[in-house]
């Protein structure tokens, strides 16, 4: 029930705060497309890092965005998404860096004969379905760290997997599918783009409802 709320949740959020969300997030989302087609291009090494660092720097922009829009109500963003960065962004940005470095050694483990791959690509889900809720819950700032996002996933451990495993990858079919065509560049990194507010929306609705049932649970208890 709580999945179905969730992904259904994300879909209802974002059609009912449409406009909101647009205009909020105009911006970063072009900026992702931009720099998803200039790092295809032959710039050297200077142009990747330069689009890598705009690119991140987007993506925070534009999850904090969606979350606090989803969360909060689109009364407490800018109508344009563009603020002057605090501690809030700070926090999600070296977040998101140490969930980066956190899933590295797993990726080890895709050195073992065979099966690695999968052990790790595994692994590397599982730790990230554990940490993520960090993320909604920084950008509505709540004052969680990566050990409060693992305690209250404890519970809801298949739940968060669907969410950041299994919504992203069947969401984003359309776009793989795509992608082998020929002269869809600029469409696919639209699709990839429009994605991403899916399953940040699906992230901040499974925030919601895991904290409403750690809640009601603790009533009954």
């Amino acid at each position: 029930m709580n999945i179905k709320r969730t992904i259904w949740g994300a879909f209802g959020y974002v059609f009912e705060y449409r406009k909101p969300l647009v205009k909020a997030l105009f911006i970063p989302i072009i900026l992702l497309i931009l720099t998803e087609a200039l790092s295809s291009q032959d710039g050297g090494y200077a142009l990747i890092i330069s689009m890598t660092v705009i690119s991140f720097i987007a993506y925070t922009i534009l999850a904090i965005t969606t979350h606090r829009i989803i969360l909060l109500g689109p009364g407490l963003v800018s109508p344009w998404g563009m603020n002057i960065p605090s501690k809030r962004e700070l926090r999600f940005f070296m977040y998101s860096i140490g969930l980066g470095l956190l899933i590295i050694p797993f990726g080890l483990l895709s050195l073992i004969p065979n099966v690695g791959w999968v052990i790790g690509l595994m692994a590397i889900f599982y730790v990230i379905s554990r940490l993520s809720l960090v993320f909604p819950a920084i950008a509505t700032d709540h004052d969680w760290t990566f050990t409060d996002s693992w305690n209250a996933t404890r519970e809801h451990q298949f739940h968060m997997l669907v969410v950041v495993a299994i919504f992203p990858f069947l969401i984003g079919i359309p776009e793989q599918l795509l992608s082998n065509l020929p002269f869809m560049g600029v469409i696919v990194n639209i699709l990839s783009a429009l994605t991403l507010v899916f399953v940040i929306a699906a992230l901040s609705v499974a925030f919601q409802v895991i904290i409403q049932a750690d809640e009601e649970s603790n009533q009954v208890s």
